[in-house]
């Protein structure tokens, strides 16, 4: 009886159909006839050139043994990569592979031209604001590139190296032996030019020991939408659009990196051409852990190769890269990321087979070096045929032989949030960490039904579900089958998944961190949240202000005379305590929902007690309290928030103001008859 089992030429056959035929579907040729090729305009340019450049171009192909390398130029481009060290199997001692790439400033190729063909082919109007976008983003793939180049740079700004000479494509690959550091840490290394000069002229190593964890994370529709599927979702994605992380994936890597901690190698595998290194860069920088970028190094000066190199031989191409970062670190266990537009699948599970024969080249794979594998499933993209690349079928022969629970796919779950329009409320202590964590959520306040959404979960004729209780109020929180109420429980639900406390376990890992945490954020919201809500509304939350107004006054006064200075003074002695540690954070050195909690109950209580807080402030009693204020406030999504239509305005809330109220510890008058 034959079996039904995949051969893995057939799985590479499988797999080469796929693109194939996501390449005819969505006519990526007719796209790319259209698009510029500037690597046949610079063989004409070669016609032109001096003899002794045309010497240069030939000794390039020497690569490493050109004996006479040029350096670089003031009117020069250098741009080095991030990378990541290792210590040398045979002899122990730590070396990385320093990549380079090296062009000028200047370009033989029109410019323009592309800048038109690409703005043609995605409908881009000539006045639109976008296209000064686009051509800053065109303009490294119509640089002349520059063979036999050598750079010098400083390793941590005074040990001098020499990387280079550059090849024919303009990029150098050296292996270099490095100096001793620890685990975990990130040496920079400056590149040493002339005036004039420009590019990425800093790049970081990683220094990885040999054990421990690390990810290999593909990038494109894994964590950044391009759109791999289509030939202009692809254009408009790299050239035109604000890069856009994956939906949920930016909490997801953190939440991984809080679990495998610091000293975790990550890399970024991307099929992308080498023309898109800074951009991705700083998308990475911006979003996702530190890693080493790896790119591919074909269609130097070529638009309609971007659009080849992300859709055909991806998988040969990411095997072939995967190998590299075994044989830098062999002993680590891994985690590989992936989405399911391309050949991620079927890449991993190559990975994990032993002595596979894929394309007529015989592999060496490592079954006990990958230990899980991740697969985004992508359904928020318009992409022919993205159905059939979910089917449960493909995954199931793309990892044939691999053990069900080494591979995962993962649907991406938004977080939805169910409060009240109109008023930030105790909604804003979960929005605030939903901002900072980078979460995808919506929000019934900012939706056209979302008053009907929060009634009908308090209702008195809804009764839950067969796992979920109904929610007495809002705040609530949805995440998937998973429906849970109450503010501190929805932060100590998200804490975790967001990267906002501490991780629990490993080396460094703090098991008790979670309820430490825990325990500040309930002491802020009783002191000023609950307490500061009650200052209006002292007898009952049913009943109006002007009906418990003289209440109301005595209450604040009590308030700003004996509560507020002892819950500002708590946190003060909290935070100059060494569980504290450094930075202006409650707790461990770092920042936790906690410090969120606290910024926003000290925001609120600063609007309904404006000249209280001010004599807070002045008095100079709680300096740290008002420096953690001021960090958190200026942390970038934080400020981006605030800044924001999505930061309600302060209303009919927990925080209200009434001049009547707003009360000094000094001038605090008494009610009548009292």
């Amino acid at each position: 009886m034959k079996s039904s089992k995949m051969s893995p030429t057939q799985r590479c056959t499988a797999s080469l159909e796929m693109q194939q035929r996501t390449r005819k579907e969505r006519r990526f040729d007719e796209t790319e006839k259209d698009l510029p090729d500037f690597s046949r305009h610079n063989s004409t340019i070669a016609s032109t050139l001096t003899i002794s450049d045309r010497l240069w171009g030939v000794l390039a192909y020497l690569g490493k043994r050109n004996p006479l390398p040029r350096t670089i130029s003031s009117k020069d481009t250098l741009w080095l990569l991030d990378n990541t060290a290792y210590r040398n199997e045979k002899t122990g001692h730590w070396e990385a592979e320093s990549v380079a790439a090296m062009f000028s400033q200047d370009s033989s190729c029109p410019l323009v031209d592309a800048v038109h063909s690409i703005a043609d082919k995605i409908q881009l109007e000539y006045h639109d604001p976008g296209y000064e976008t686009l051509e800053k983003r065109i303009a490294p793939f119509v640089q002349d590139i520059k063979p036999g180049i050598q750079a010098e740079v400083l390793y941590k700004g005074d040990l001098r190296m020499k990387l280079g000479p550059s090849g024919h494509n303009g990029i150098s690959s050296d292996i270099k032996a490095l100096p001793d550091a620890h685990d975990g840490q990130i040496v920079p290394t400056f590149a040493r030019v002339p005036k004039g000069a420009d590019g990425v002229l800093e790049m970081r190593t990683f220094y990885a020991e040999p054990e421990g964890w690390g990810v290999i994370s593909d990038i494109d529709d894994t964590i950044k939408i391009t759109q791999t599927s289509d030939p202009i979702g692809i254009l408009r994605t790299t050239f035109l659009d604000q890069p856009e992380p994956a939906p949920g994936m930016p909490e997801l890597y953190k939440h991984i990196h809080s679990l495998i901690k610091e000293t975790s190698a990550w890399f970024y595998l991307s099929a992308s051409p080498y023309n898109l290194y800074p951009f991705l860069r700083g998308f990475r920088e911006s979003h996702y852990p530190h890693g080493t970028i790896i790119l591919r190094d074909s269609s130097w000066m070529s638009i309609k190769g971007l659009l080849t190199t992300l859709t055909l031989g991806t998988e040969d191409y990411k095997v072939d890269r995967m190998d590299k970062i075994h044989f830098w670190l062999p002993r680590r266990k891994m985690i590989c990321i992936g989405d399911s537009t391309q050949t991620d699948p079927e890449s991993y599970g190559e990975i994990l087979l032993i002595d596979v024969m894929h394309v007529g080249i015989s592999y060496r794979k490592y079954p006990q070096w990958v230990k899980v594998i991740l697969i985004r499933k992508v359904e928020d993209i318009a992409a022919v045929g993205i159905e059939s690349k979910n089917e449960p079928e493909r995954f199931e022969k793309a990892f044939e032989g691999v053990p069900q629970d080494a591979w995962h796919t993962r649907r991406h779950v938004p977080y939805e949030l169910i409060y009240w329009p109109g008023t930030p409320g105790r909604g804003e202590f979960i929005r605030l960490a939903l901002e900072e964590g980078g979460a995808d959520y919506t929000d019934t306040a900012h939706m056209e039904n979302g008053m009907e959404t929060v009634r009908a979960q308090i209702d008195s004729e809804n009764v839950g579900d067969e796992n979920n209780p109904p929610p007495l109020a809002p705040p609530i929180l949805r995440h998937g089958d998973l429906l849970i109420s109450q503010t501190p429980n929805i932060l100590l639900y998200l804490g975790p998944r967001l990267g906002l406390v501490p991780p629990a376990e490993g080396e460094d890992g703090d098991p008790d961190a979670l309820y430490r945490i825990n325990g500040l954020a309930l002491t802020a919201l009783d002191g000023l949240s609950n307490e500061v809500h009650d200052c209006h509304h002292p007898i009952a939350s049913s009943l109006y202000y002007e009906d418990q107004k003289e209440e109301a006054l005595r209450r604040s006064g009590d308030f700003v005379r004996n509560r507020l200075p002892k819950f500002l003074g708590y946190f003060e002695r909290v935070l100059k305590g060494k569980a504290s540690g450094d930075g202006p954070w409650l707790y461990g050195g770092r920042l936790t929902y906690a410090d969120l909690v606290l910024f926003q109950a000290i925001d609120g209580t600063r609007f309904a007690f404006r000249k209280a807080m001010s004599a807070a402030k002045t008095s100079g009693k709680y300096v740290h309290v008002f420096q953690l204020y001021d960090a958190v406030k200026d942390r970038p999504r934080i400020k981006e928030y605030l800044a924001s239509d999505r930061r309600q305005a302060y209303s009919q809330g927990i925080y209200r103001y009434y001049e009547e109220l707003d009360l000094t510890e000094t001038d605090t008058p008494q009610p009548k008859g009292i």
